[in-house]
Parts: C-alpha cells; sequence; structure tokens
C-alpha cells in the first residue's frame, strides 16, 4: 500500500519493534478514509495480517486497529453517538 509506504518513511519506522506502534497510529491518522472506502479498509487489514504471519504484529495490536475502525465506522453510521 502506497500510504502505508509513505507513512513509514515519513515516521521512520526503522525498527521491527516500532511496527505495532506504528499500525496503530497510521490507523488514528487515516481512519476515515478506511471507513469511507470498503476496498481501502480490507486492503489494510490483509496488510495487517501479513504483518502478523511475518511475526511483526500482535493480535492485541491488530484488535485496537479493528476497534478504532468499527468505532468511526458506528460514528459514520450514527454521528450523533459521538
Amino acid at each position: 500500500m502506497h500510504m502505508w509506504n509513505s507513512f513509514k518513511r515519513r515516521q521512520r519506522i526503522l525498527a521491527d519493534g516500532h511496527v505495532p506502534w506504528a499500525c496503530e497510529a497510521f490507523t488514528h491518522q487515516h481512519g476515515q478514509e478506511l471507513v469511507q472506502n470498503p476496498r481501502l479498509r480490507w486492503c489494510w487489514r490483509v496488510l495487517m495480517i501479513k504483518l502478523w504471519n511475518h511475526g511483526l504484529l500482535n493480535g492485541r495490536t491488530m484488535n485496537i486497529c479493528n476497534k478504532h475502525l468499527e468505532v468511526l465506522e458506528s460514528q459514520r453510521a450514527d454521528p450523533k453517538q459521538s
């Protein structure tokens, strides 16, 4: 994903240990875009799964990212629940 690669370069993610933090930060920074575009959201989830398969991301971080996206999705569906 071009967005992820650009984010990594800007944030200077150099060590494997920084990947969980970067995933959370990316989700918070680009969450609205991910929620508005289901295909982009799907690509982000596939990328997180690939990072998990390589041992760079843990299930806890994936859960945090997905829960954040779910909150944004529910706020988008019902703006009064903010």
